[in-house]
């Protein structure tokens, strides 16, 4: 009988992979960051006072070296990374410093003209032009994609990062052409270039500005002429794109016009790659007037956040909650729910978890649509008896211990009771679960006895890229015969299949577990002491005596369609929302009460205002990447 090893990491010790990594590291990195910043001045201090105390400016310069060479180093890398942001601030001091150095060069030699004191001079200067450049850099910048009559955002002409390279460059070669004697006046060209760089950047930017406010006016004329029908409203950064994508699909199989409503320009880009129709970024509650027009019937929502009260404040519109995955987790019967006018659910499981965790919503609420990304899972056939693929797809710890379902500390010895039976093992742990140490040191673990019993089986397992990129979870589904996992999402997924499933409680008694998550009554529940785990795989792998309770909970679950055109129970339920079920005219009249007393003020207030819409939250990719130097 397989027991859990003495020693695993507890629920509450991996419960939070930051408790006890990031609180600590954050700290540290920043002052390491700071201690080469710090050193980095030193050096470039160091030349000024050496030709002060007498020092030839040939040797006084040599510490000068080190900064240039770091700042220019860190200018090319951002370049070839394509990162936009210039981080300016933590080493503009640095930069104003090496600036002067022409000009102290100059003074220590003492035999410089006036063309080569103003040449000098021009270099101390240059510096001064960056901070300007870098604040109008990022324009002001109306993000719009695929709407007609309104050009996307054009770029800068240059990435920003290209003069302040340019700056240093030719600072450093000024520098040293000085300490060979060249003459200071014969260098003026070298500093009107980095001006002229800066300058024509800076222009290029305000007139990206000028485009981007004009846009900006006509773009309730262009949504109003687009006639979307419905909004689908995203109002999440970037990183969880997911959201969206399994929506996205379905909701132009509707066939009417729509467009998608962003509230953070960090998720443009991953968003607008994901569908044909227009995406808007609105980073503000009364930009929403702008994209808000009398064609609009609906608004779809993939999630809880909070910046979602900004559009359901508006009453003419029908306000649809979709969710982006549905599991007995707290997160599907979250009472913000109710907010909404409609909640589409995949089964009556759903609506019944809302009541049995006290949250009242009334019935007229909800639509049972089933879940029509599950669409491509593919039923179990005969081909899947007897069980000789076993999925296991452990969630993340989650963020404190008492949303601690993972798996994964059992994960080895689970796999390994697998592999004594001759099962052919796909393994897929959640992505979040490589934040955690102690969850990166199982999956380390799990997929090393995976690549030892295939190369002395020759069996072939699924792990790593194969199993977490070259396929999605649907395609892990399909490869296995059944699966076994613990409380996630991708568990009522897996039901579709009709397949046997085995779950693993961590955190209660099987009766409690049972009780608390209706998905176990239909499964194989492993105790986490792995007390039963042999008896469970029996019925697993071998026996199956769940089979037709899976069926009840499938339907419980996922509705009553039949597998053929699955997904359309989701497709006409929200086409009927958007042609027929139209709010009250009342409501309709709601939102244009004062409107006319109040929508010419309000849109010369933003035209007038023409701030900087885009910038916050982009280009995060370029953070961190001092840490290097």
């Amino acid at each position: 009988m397989l027991t859990a090893q003495e020693g695993s990491p507890s629920m509450t010790e991996s419960s939070n992979p930051s408790a006890t990594t990031h609180r600590m590291s954050v700290p540290w990195q920043r002052m390491a960051g700071l201690r080469r910043r710090l050193t980095q001045t030193i050096f470039a201090i160091a030349p000024f006072v050496l030709m002060a105390i007498g020092v030839h400016p040939a040797i006084a310069a040599i510490p000068a070296v080190y900064p240039f060479f770091i700042l220019i180093r860190r200018g090319y890398r951002r370049l070839r990374k394509h990162v936009g942001r210039a981080a300016l601030a933590g080493e503009h001091g640095i930069r104003l410093l090496l600036g002067l150095l022409p000009l102290a060069i100059c003074w220590a030699e003492g035999s410089t003209g006036v063309v080569g004191w103003i040449t000098a001079t021009l270099f101390a200067l240059v510096p001064l032009s960056e901070p300007v450049v870098t604040r109008v850099a990022p324009g002001r910048k109306l993000r719009v994609a695929n709407l007609p009559g309104i050009p996307d955002h054009r770029g800068p002409a240059f990435p920003v990062n290209v003069v302040l390279v340019v700056d240093l460059s030719l600072t450093a070669l000024a520098s040293l052409l000085l300490l060979v004697g060249v003459p200071a006046g014969a260098l003026l060209v070298l500093p009107l270039i980095a001006l002229a760089v800066a300058g024509y950047h800076a222009l290029d930017s305000f007139r990206r500005v000028r485009d981007s406010v004009n846009a900006d006016n006509n773009l309730y004329a262009a949504v109003e002429a687009y006639a979307p029908k419905f909004v689908l409203y995203y109002g999440v950064p970037a990183g969880s794109a997911y959201q969206v994508g399994m929506w996205i699909e379905y909701l132009e199989r509707i066939g009417e016009p729509f467009i998608v409503v962003l509230r953070k320009t960090s998720a443009f880009r991953e968003i607008r790659r994901l569908t044909d129709a227009p995406v808007v970024v609105r980073t503000n509650i009364w930009q929403l007037d702008d994209v808000i027009t009398p064609s609009i019937t609906t608004a779809f929502y993939v999630n809880n956040s909070a910046p979602n009260v900004h559009l359901v404040r508006y009453p003419q519109i029908t306000h649809v909650q979709l969710l982006h995955g549905d599991s007995d987790k707290a997160s599907s019967f979250n009472p913000v729910t109710a907010l909404y006018d409609k909640v589409f659910v995949a089964g009556q499981a759903a609506i019944d978890r809302y009541e049995n965790n006290g949250v009242d919503i009334p019935q007229e609420k909800f639509t049972i649509v089933g879940r029509p990304q599950v669409e491509t899972v593919e039923q179990q056939g005969p081909e899947n008896l007897p069980v000789r693929t076993v999925l296991y797809a452990p969630t993340w710890e989650g963020h404190y211990a008492d949303t601690n379902y993972g798996s994964l500390p059992v994960g080895p010895q689970i796999i390994r009771e697998l592999l004594d039976r001759g099962i052919t093992v796909v393994f897929r742990p959640h992505p979040f679960s490589y934040r955690n140490p102690a969850a990166r040191q199982n999956i380390s673990a799990i997929k090393q006895m995976l690549r030892e019993d295939q190369e002395a089986s020759g069996r072939e397992h699924l792990w790593g890229r194969a199993a977490e990129k070259d396929l999605d979870a649907f395609g892990c589904f399909n490869a296995a015969d059944a699966m076994i996992s613990d409380v996630s999402s991708v568990v009522p997924d897996f039901l579709y299949s009709g397949k046997p499933y085995g779950l693993v409680t961590m955190s209660y008694s099987i009766a409690e577990f049972e009780r608390m998550f209706p998905l176990a009554r239909s499964a194989y529940v492993i105790a986490e002491d792995l007390s039963n785990l042999d008896e469970m795989l029996e019925g697993l792998l071998v026996t199956d005596p769940k089979g037709n309770q899976r069926k009840q909970t499938r339907v419980d679950y996922l509705g009553p369609f039949p597998a053929e055109n699955y997904a359309d129970a989701f497709v006409d339920a929200a086409r009927n929302v958007v042609l027929h079920e139209r709010k009250p005219v009342a409501a309709l009249n709601a939102v244009t009460e004062g409107a006319d007393e109040g929508v010419d003020e309000s849109r010369n207030s933003r035209a007038a205002a023409a701030e900087d819409t885009g910038s916050a939250g982009e280009d995060a990719e370029g953070e961190n990447e001092d840490e290097e130097d």
